[in-house]
């Protein structure tokens, strides 16, 4: 095979792509890399909403719009402990999944939990040959694995 010639239909994938790994791993790592991005998304928007709550006067702000950032922050709140919970079944099993759950619970030990199954979410993928940004895994490196 020339390495200078670009490949062709029926060769097979890219020797210098990324490594693709059984299908049951792949989709391992695609339910991994997409409960890591929807948590990414999740912190933001919660972080979006108490910067909201505090640039519309904080505690002093009127009562219905504290009432509906109150609300999505709740959601947001939830939505990232479900995600968190199926990303730390992904990745360790179920008695690591209760464990996060528990953690997740408590305010400030809850985000360092979160902080370190981010962590190995991102140690997993990147292990797989896959690039990790801000959002977590580009889905669109997925697309030759389906």
């Amino acid at each position: 095979m020339n390495p200078y010639q670009p490949p062709y239909p029926g060769q097979g994938p890219s020797p210098y792509g990324p490594p693709q790994p059984p299908p049951e791993g792949r989709e391992r790592l695609m339910r991994i890399a997409s409960d890591q991005r929807m948590i990414n998304i999740i912190v933001l928007v919660y972080f979006g909403t108490g910067v909201a709550s505090s640039s519309f006067g904080g505690s002093s702000a009127p009562l219905p719009l504290r009432i509906v950032l109150g609300i999505i922050a709740l959601g947001v709140i939830v939505a990232g402990a479900v995600f968190a919970v199926r990303m730390a079944l992904s990745l360790h099993g179920t008695g690591m999944a209760v464990l996060f759950a528990i953690l997740l619970l408590i305010p400030c030990v809850g985000l360092l939990a979160l902080l370190v199954l981010n962590s190995q979410a991102t140690s997993e993928l990147k292990k797989a040959g896959l690039r990790v940004g801000l959002l977590g895994a580009d889905p669109g490196q997925f697309n030759g694995w389906r």
